[in-house]
């Protein structure tokens, strides 16, 4: 049963479960006004996508500033918890990878001569 917090126009801006500062007006759960409010701020399938985009994104620059930090000296990799090495090294492993299978990419003039055991 919540406690709104409203703006200069009288609408909902926010909600507390608790009665607490600028929170006094109590309403029903099931309140048509309430539940208007918690509809507008449900996060849309686009908004998801952007952010699972995003958290893709920092998660590579994280990879990168934890290796700067240990190239530099500034962290030793060790000091990270086991279960952080090992992801850290799992990622860096897949990456190495798939960056030597795209160093195998050749020009239509090369060819590339394939031993085979007999």
């Amino acid at each position: 049963m919540p406690y709104l917090k409203r703006d200069e126009n009288n609408r909902i801006v926010a909600f507390s479960v608790t009665e607490e500062a600028g929170f006094n007006e109590y309403l029903e759960d099931n309140s048509s006004e309430l539940q208007a409010f918690l509809q507008q701020q449900m996060v849309t399938p686009q908004q998801n996508s952007a952010l699972q985009a995003s958290d893709q994104s920092i998660i590579r620059v994280l990879e990168d500033l934890i290796m700067l930090l240990s190239d530099k000296g500034v962290i030793q990799f060790t000091e990270l918890p086991d279960e952080a090495q090992n992801k850290l090294m799992r990622r860096l492993s897949m990456r190495r990878a798939i960056n030597d299978l795209s160093d195998l990419a050749w020009s239509d003039d090369e060819t590339v001569d394939i031993k085979t055991s007999d």
